[in-house]
């Protein structure tokens, strides 16, 4: 160690470094310091936003905040003037104002120490509308197509369907629709309580961007079935009900049943029928009722419901004689004049059965007798009557065939009063003229009455 104090090169080395902290406190001394408290220039802050305090939103909607931004000019300090814009503030106080159009003033904060030279602008201009709450339900709009043999059911949607949408009152008048879209392409599997995101939609269908709805999606299940369609039931009846009865009427529980199968199978069907025989009948004075099994027709897979319930209404049966029903010729060629033979007087007597509530209400109008004149030519014809009556009531004796005839000439051509072939006149039980002399005075009178003008080939009565 004493060597090393002796050595010259050691004593350079400490005169140096004792002469560089004689130099530098020195200067220290000597020098001007910083002056914080010195204000610095003023400087500009451009774009500061408006920031809006003590507005309701829930009761308000805020139009038309005109400029939104300003630009401050500001002073002090250069130690207080950050560079952290976030410490200039400035607000628009909306506190107790309500709907209207408003110029009003701004407030600003600045950081400690700062001062503001100017605030361009220092009001600005607001709109407040107030706004209107309604409560719509939701549909749920399916899209895209399930796969191949399945369809989309109706929607269900969670609670009872409805939401409260907010607009302002300007705009309320126009809302239309709160829509939900589900897409279920290619599903196989019903969709089970999916969230769905809201939109609501003016009377152009147009989304409505500003509108608030509540709650803003809702929960929706969509059964994806097999492919099925809903047919009537075509009731059919066999058998005979014992003599004294009429069937005033047939019911079912089920309207109709669902089909389940291939489109192509769906297609083709309009109604599914099912029978029942009448001869089960055993008197019951309530009716009868069945229960008939139901099975899906060939190339079907199932069907809905499995059976059905099907009951006779059964009335007991009573007879009455109708006298005086007229019969009335179609089609007529118009170049032919027609004589009624038989019976004279155009009408016929029949005995009707049906229901007492069926024969009471019949009226001689209910009942249609037409005589088809369209195949035949000049001469005298026995023609067949086609019977047409009202519900629930037919001819006695079904078996019965009813007959008329009429003599054809030519236009101008006298009528000979011989019919071709002499009808049995107990085929009908009417009225018959085959034993009146062709000379007679009644068929002279007859010969003479002339044909109605509507008769003509196309149909019409005569």
């Amino acid at each position: 160690m004493d060597k090393w104090l002796t050595h010259n090169n050691f004593a350079k080395v400490i005169a140096l470094f004792l002469s560089i902290i004689l130099w530098a406190m020195v200067h220290l001394d000597s020098g001007t310091p910083v002056d914080s408290t010195k204000l610095a220039q003023p400087r500009i802050i451009d774009n500061v936003k408006i920031e809006v305090t003590g507005f309701d939103e829930d009761k308000y909607v805020l139009y038309d905040l005109e400029p939104d931004s300003v630009r401050m000019e500001v002073k002090g300090r250069r130690i207080d003037l950050t560079t952290n814009f976030s410490d200039y503030k400035v607000r628009l106080n909306l506190d107790n104002v309500g709907p209207g159009t408003f110029t009003l003033p701004l407030t600003h904060e600045l950081p400690p120490g700062v001062q503001l030279v100017s605030m361009d602008p220092s009001i600005v201009k607001v709109t407040i509308e107030a706004k209107e709450t309604r409560t719509l339900p939701v549909s749920i709009v399916v899209k895209g197509e399930p796969d191949d043999g399945m369809v989309a059911g109706i929607p269900i949607v969670a609670g009872d369907g409805n939401v409260d949408v907010t607009l302002p009152v300007s705009e309320v008048e126009e809302l239309s629709k709160v829509q939900g879209v589900v897409d279920v392409s290619g599903l196989t599997d019903s969709v089970k309580g999916k969230s769905v995101k809201l939109t609501a939609y003016d009377k152009q269908g147009d989304p409505i961007e500003n509108a608030e709805i509540s709650p803003a999606s809702i929960e929706v299940d969509v059964p994806i079935n097999k492919l099925y369609k809903n047919v009537p039931l075509e009731v059919l009846h066999t058998g005979s009900l014992p003599h004294g009865y009429m069937l005033e009427g047939i019911e079912t529980d089920v309207e109709g049943v669902a089909l389940y199968g291939p489109k192509e199978a769906l297609e083709s069907i309009t109604s599914y029928p099912v029978t029942v025989d009448l001869s089960r009948f055993d008197g019951s004075p309530d009716g009868a009722q069945f229960s008939v099994d139901l099975t899906p027709p060939e190339g079907f897979e199932k069907i809905e419901p499995g059976s059905v319930t099907i009951t006779l209404v059964v009335k007991p049966a009573a007879e009455q004689q109708i006298e005086g029903v007229p019969v009335s010729l179609l089609n007529l060629n118009p170049l032919y004049d027609v004589k009624w033979v038989r019976p004279a007087d155009r009408k016929l007597t029949l005995t009707l059965s049906g229901t007492l509530e069926a024969l009471e209400k019949l009226k001689l109008e209910d009942i249609h007798l037409m005589a088809d004149l369209s195949p035949l030519g000049v001469g005298t014809h026995t023609i067949p009557v086609e019977v047409t009556l009202p519900a629930h009531v037919k001819m006695s004796d079904p078996s019965l065939n009813l007959t008329v005839e009429v003599e054809l000439t030519e236009k101008g051509s006298p009528t000979t009063g011989v019919p071709e072939d002499t009808p049995d006149s107990s085929t009908n039980g009417q009225h018959s003229s085959e034993n009146e002399p062709p000379d007679s005075e009644e068929n002279q009178d007859h010969e003479q009455e002339p044909v109605p003008d509507n008769a003509s080939p196309s149909g019409n009565e005569t």
